[in-house]
């Protein structure tokens, strides 16, 4: 009988904490962002900003992916670097605003 309710109380814990771990898992669209984000961060043309969250998030959540993923996420970061260093103006401006503000978002949450 009490090995029933400890098994029952372990059930419904796990399913309990299944879920929150789960919201932690970056969608595939979210990884490929945040490599974007990299990018953008890795940029000398944007000036010098930390990349050392970012490159810990993405660390972690390269995990498991799949190749074409991986793939996507590294022509991403590519993409974003070249935009930034032919970048000027109003496009260089708001490639500055993407990184302070949305991509600082993705290692705040």
């Amino acid at each position: 009988m009490r090995t029933t309710v400890i098994l029952l109380a372990a059930a419904s814990l796990a399913a309990v904490a299944a879920p929150a771990l789960a919201a932690d898992r970056l969608n595939d669209a979210q990884f490929v962002r945040a490599n974007r984000c990299l990018g953008l961060t890795e940029a000398k043309a944007l000036g010098e900003a930390d990349t050392a969250a970012l490159k810990s998030l993405i660390k972690i959540q390269r995990q498991g992916r799949h190749i074409s993923t991986d793939e996507r996420a590294d022509n991403a970061r590519t993409d974003a670097k070249r935009q930034a260093t032919r970048a000027e103006g109003d496009a260089k401006a708001a490639l500055i605003d993407e990184r302070d503000g949305a991509c600082k978002s993705l290692t705040q949450s």
